[in-house]
């Protein structure tokens, strides 16, 4: 009995050490992720609610200047490619308004990588309120504990090159790109499913100096949002809710968090519905005011809108020019250029997105899964030739 018991206590020191190192997290989310990911909201746990302020339905026009037969016919294109959500919005009114599949108003879908513009709005409110001083700050000045420096030393010679705001930015920081998805232990999987999403993203390693190579990657967005943390001295949800959600009179939304009380994972995962989306839409057409308050500064839309100075379809965590097809590290093309050359937008796994056309007073949104293709010239592009014929 005596031998019994010492197994007993044995095995369970050996399982406690075992559970210590193993995030049981990251393998349960790995064995049941969804396969409709974007809309699947109740798979995404744990949620932090994100409170908004006494949200108003959109304003609805029958009177629009866009053709009965564009309208019929971006709303055949987008329920033919996997759709749940399609909105036009001409003039701040809402002229086109499509659901698929059971999908609402008020249904929440995940904006995937569109929550990066997010966090993009956020640095340049954060700028603005003198929490973050510029854009040219190295990173160590607001994570002075990150080992970059160490690591950079380890792997490379010479001395370490400062990795800036700006960088991170555009997407420009040299940072490995790991992003397999097929490799649990890959950078992008970690980040994604494990209960740690900072540690994850602080320990991947510079692979080359900043500045030098555009490459689309998560960790760059996921550092800026630690850095916002570290400035303000406030979480993320509880950032964007006070200084972009409450001020936008947006529904609650939530974001993901890596684990109970744990960090936002903030390249990847805001959940918002339809009407929210167009309300970030319209805050960038209308350069940061939403009626007659300025939430963001109108200088820093402008600034995100600028390319970056290796890639000219990126900005400031925005999409800016239709990308050609072939193109790498992304996972769409268009088949011809924007035909309004003002055309941006914001992009999510499984094509998710807000159109916004400037110089026709348009703001589109489309949420979904993903579809057999996608061209992002087929929407923006049907409802300006409509418009101009």
């Amino acid at each position: 009995m005596r031998v019994f018991s010492r197994l007993m206590l044995a095995i369970a020191i050996v399982l406690a050490i075992v559970s210590t190192q193993v995030d049981w997290r990251l393998w349960a989310r790995a064995a049941t992720y969804p396969e409709n990911e974007a809309t699947q909201v109740n798979w995404y746990q744990p949620l932090e609610s994100i409170a908004g302020g006494n949200p108003k339905a959109l304003p609805q026009n029958q009177e629009t200047t866009i053709p009965d037969q564009a309208l019929a016919d971006v709303t055949a294109y987008a329920k033919s490619h996997n759709s749940r959500a399609l909105l036009v919005l001409e003039d701040d009114d809402l002229v086109l308004e499509n659901y698929w599949h059971g999908f609402n108003a008020k249904a929440l879908a995940n904006g995937m990588s569109m929550t990066k513009t997010i966090v993009g709005l956020l640095i340049g409110i954060a700028i603005d309120e003198g929490s973050i001083h510029s854009v040219s700050d190295p990173i160590q000045t607001y994570l002075p504990d990150w080992q970059y420096n160490q690591r950079w030393r380890e792997l490379k010679t010479g001395n370490p090159p400062e990795i800036t705001l700006e960088d991170l930015l555009y997407m420009q920081s040299g940072l490995r790109n790991d992003d397999d998805t097929t490799n649990p232990f890959s950078d992008l999987v970690q980040m994604y499913l494990s209960s740690d999403v900072a540690a994850a993203a602080l320990q991947v390693p510079p692979e080359q100096p900043p500045g030098k190579v555009y490459e689309y990657n998560n960790v760059n967005t996921q550092i800026l949002s630690l850095v916002l943390e570290h400035a303000t001295g406030e979480s993320f949800g509880e950032y964007l809710s006070s200084r972009l959600w409450q001020p936008l009179q947006a529904s609650e939304a939530a974001t993901w968090l890596d684990r109970p009380g744990g960090e936002s994972k903030t390249f990847c995962c805001l959940f918002a519905n339809p009407y929210d989306w167009a309300r970030v839409g319209l805050l960038l057409l209308h350069e940061g005011k939403v009626g007659q308050n300025q939430i963001v500064p109108r200088d820093w839309i402008r600034k995100m809108l600028q390319p970056t100075p290796i890639e000219p379809t990126f900005g400031y965590h925005i999409w800016i020019k239709a990308r050609t097809p072939g193109y790498s590290n992304v996972d769409t093309a268009a088949s011809e250029p924007f035909l309004a050359e003002d055309t941006f937008y914001l992009d999510g796994r499984g094509f998710q997105r807000v159109y916004v056309i400037p110089s026709r007073n348009l703001v589109v949104v489309r949420l979904g899964e993903q579809p057999p293709n996608w061209d992002d010239a087929v929407i923006p592009n049907t409802l300006v030739r409509g418009m101009t014929s």
